[in-house]
C-alpha cells in the first residue's frame, strides 16, 4: 500500500526523498505480514532517539551556561521523554502515515504513544542519514524549543517531588501521598521502593534513600500528569 508523502513533506519542510521517507514508518507488525522483505524502522528509531538527545543537549548547554548539570540533566530528560515526543508527533500529524500490521491497525496503534513516539525518532533518524547532524540538530531544536522554554522558564521541572505538589493543588487542591512499599539491604547500603499516590495516578519509585525514591515516583506520577 502506498502512501503520499508529498503533503508530509512540504508542510513539515522535510528535504529528504520519499523512498527514504518511508522508511521511518514501516512498523514491525506490517514488515511480519507484508513478506515485502522491508525492515522495520527500529534501527532508524535507536539512531534518531540518539540523535535527539545530543541535539538538545547542545542547545541546553549553548543556550543555558547558568545551570548547572543537574539542572540540565532534569530539563532534558523531560523535553525528550515518551509524553513530550508522542505529543509532537501527534501534532505533526506522522500517525496517519504509519504503515502497520491488521492487529496493531485495529487497535488503534496510530494513536499509542509508544508508537508516536518511536515514529518521530525513526523519521529524525533518517533527517540524520540524509542531512547530516547539524541541520538535523537545527530541525529537532525548531520542533522542541517551546518545550524547552517552558520547562526552563517554569523551573518545576529541577524537583519533581515539589513540580507534582504544585500540579496537585493547582488541579485536586490536594497532595500527593508517599508509601514505602519495601525496603532491602544492608544498613549501609539500603534500598527503598515507594509509591506515590495522587487521586486516580499511581507512580513507583526505587532509590538509596527515601527522598531518592519519592522523587522518582514523583516523577512518574508528573509526566503522566503533563500527557494528560
Amino acid at each position: 500500500m502506498k502512501k503520499d508523502f508529498t503533503e508530509l513533506k512540504e508542510r513539515l519542510d522535510l528535504d529528504v526523498p520519499e523512498k527514504d521517507l518511508r522508511k521511518a514508518f514501516l512498523h514491525t507488525s506490517y514488515v511480519n505480514e507484508s513478506g515485502e522483505g522491508k525492515r522495520s524502522y527500529e534501527r532508524l528509531e535507536f539512531l534518531g532517539d540518539a540523535v535527539v538527545e545530543l541535539a538538545i543537549r547542545e542547545h541546553l548547554y549553548n543556550s543555558f551556561p547558568e545551570k548547572s548539570e543537574g539542572e540540565l540533566s532534569k530539563i532534558k530528560a523531560v523535553a525528550v521523554s515518551k509524553p513530550v515526543l508522542s505529543g509532537k508527533a501527534s501534532e505533526m500529524g506522522l500517525g496517519r502515515f504509519l504503515y502497520l500490521g491488521k492487529g496493531e491497525k485495529e487497535s488503534g496503534g496510530r494513536n499509542k504513544d509508544s508508537i508516536l513516539c518511536d515514529v518521530f525518532e525513526s523519521l529524525i533518524g533518517v533527517l540524520f542519514l540524509k542531512n547530516g547532524f547539524r541541520r538535523t540538530a537545527e530541525y529537532v531544536v525548531e520542533i522542541l524549543k517551546d518545550e524547552v522554554d517552558n520547562l526552563v522558564d517554569s523551573q518545576e521541572v529541577l524537583d519533581y517531588k515539589s513540580a507534582l505538589q504544585i500540579e496537585a493543588q493547582k488541579r485536586f487542591n490536594t497532595r500527593p501521598s508517599y508509601e514505602v512499599q519495601e525496603e532491602w539491604g544492608k544498613a549501609h547500603n539500603r534500598r527503598y521502593r515507594i509509591l506515590a499516590k495522587l487521586g486516580e495516578f499511581e507512580g513507583t519509585g526505587k532509590g538509596r534513600s527515601k527522598q531518592e525514591a519519592e522523587e522518582a515516583a514523583a516523577k512518574k506520577i508528573y509526566l503522566e500528569l503533563k500527557r494528560s
